[in-house]
């Protein structure tokens, strides 16, 4: 069984798309899927310049949240990943955040030093690995990077 690792930024379009398309990527493998969330200094130039204005760090923080050791499932993820893409009015940020939170019931509370160190320790691991953008996928320890990468999961 292959064990895959996605380092994600749900403000990256390019995160956004692989992370929809795996599944079809991976249809008939076994394998086991964890997803990290990172914010890495391209991520977030990007995100303080994107349309929406959301703050990178909210949906980051909101997906750590979700799990005592910051490892965030698959619905959760789908659900931020759906919520930066259908909720483009910077003006309803804060209440739609708080309802997103009441829905997916963090177990850590989002603004905590715990959540903060698991984001820091995944963007410190996603680097020393030599993760420069996302989505990026760790198989073992080879690194694929970008939404093309994903034919290359299945070797």
């Amino acid at each position: 069984m292959k064990s895959i690792v996605m380092y994600l930024d749900f403000m990256s379009a390019d995160a956004s798309l692989a992370f929809e398309r795996l599944p079809d990527a991976l249809q008939g493998l076994s394998y086991s899927l964890s997803f990290k969330p990172v914010l890495l200094a391209s991520g977030h130039q990007q995100a303080s310049h994107s349309s929406h204005g959301f703050n990178p760090l909210s949906g980051l923080h909101l997906a750590l949240a979700c799990d005592a050791a910051g490892m965030p499932n698959r619905y959760v993820c789908e659900r931020i990943f759906q919520h930066v893409r259908t909720h483009s009015q910077a003006a309803s940020e804060a209440a739609a955040w708080v309802e997103l939170s009441a829905q997916l019931e963090p177990v850590q509370d989002v603004a905590s030093a715990r959540v903060k160190e698991q984001l820091q320790a995944h963007t410190a691991e996603a680097m020393a690995l030599g993760v420069a953008a996302v989505p990026a996928f760790v198989v073992d320890v080879q690194v694929f990077s970008g939404l093309d990468s994903l034919p290359l999961l299945r070797r």
